[in-house]
């Protein structure tokens, strides 16, 4: 069994969200697992993506709802009382010959994994989503850099998704003939508080992790050299006009 670095944060801002998991890629030398949630509805966008063809600017603005560009792939998402998680692993072990589309489906097992042990009948729909039926309950986003793999994304808890549908730039006739394409756990999983849910997740995805890829966890948190860089990726990227909207080089 190999070991893995396992760091559980508490709600944190949403530009320092994206800092942290890019110090992780860019320092760590073990596998780690973050799980994180956020201290305010957000946005983030993928890399390559044209933030005014995403989301509503005015009305983000309006509600203060900051918009931030991702390091990796990937579309719009609207970040508001979900359980996100990161992944940053070196591209060897069971990444070392994997496409990005293989270690999607490879990553999902053990999230898939939790959400069944929780009752939930949940299912991988290429080439990044997990949904429960038809809908989408988990999403992913992934960059690869320096010999390293990150992948993040979310498992919607308790999200506000008719906010969600109007911050995002999402057809409403689609919406009006498909429905509600998002789905939670709250609205699946009843007779439990969503603290309660919170909880049972972030052990149900620890231990799915645990069990499917073999590792043994030593719980952390980052460093201090990750904190550090953090604190700059933050100022110069992440929380930043010209990173957020026309993609600085980072």
């Amino acid at each position: 069994m190999t070991t893995w670095r396992l760091i559980i944060h508490n709600a944190c801002a949403p530009s320092w969200n994206m800092a942290v998991d890019s110090a992780i890629l860019r320092l760590t030398k073990i596998p780690t697992l973050r799980l994180y949630r956020w201290s305010k509805p957000a946005i983030t966008i993928g890399y390559f993506q044209d933030i005014e063809k995403e989301v509503h600017i005015e009305l983000c603005q309006k509600d203060d709802i900051p918009v931030i560009r991702r390091l990796t792939g990937g579309g719009a998402v609207f970040h508001h009382e979900e359980l996100t998680y990161s992944l940053v692993h070196p591209l060897q072990g069971p990444f070392g010959k994997s496409s990005i589309t293989h270690s999607y489906s490879l990553i999902a097992q053990p999230l898939i994994h939790a959400l069944r042990s929780m009752g939930v009948d949940a299912q991988y729909r290429p080439i990044n989503d997990i949904i429960v039926g038809n809908r989408k309950i988990s999403g992913s986003a992934q960059t690869r850099k320096e010999g390293k793999l990150l992948q993040h994304g979310t498992i919607l808890v308790a999200t506000d998704t008719e906010k969600m549908l109007q911050y995002l730039t999402i057809d409403p006739k689609k919406i009006k003939q498909e429905g509600n394409p998002v789905i939670t756990l709250s609205e699946i999983v009843k007779g439990l508080s969503k603290e309660s849910i919170f909880e049972q997740l972030i052990k149900a995805v620890t231990s799915s992790f645990k069990e499917l890829f073999a590792v043994n966890f030593e719980e952390a948190d980052i460093t201090l050299q990750e904190n550090d860089m953090a604190i700059e990726l933050e100022r110069s990227y992440f929380s930043n006009e010209q990173w957020n909207c026309r993609r600085l080089s980072p």
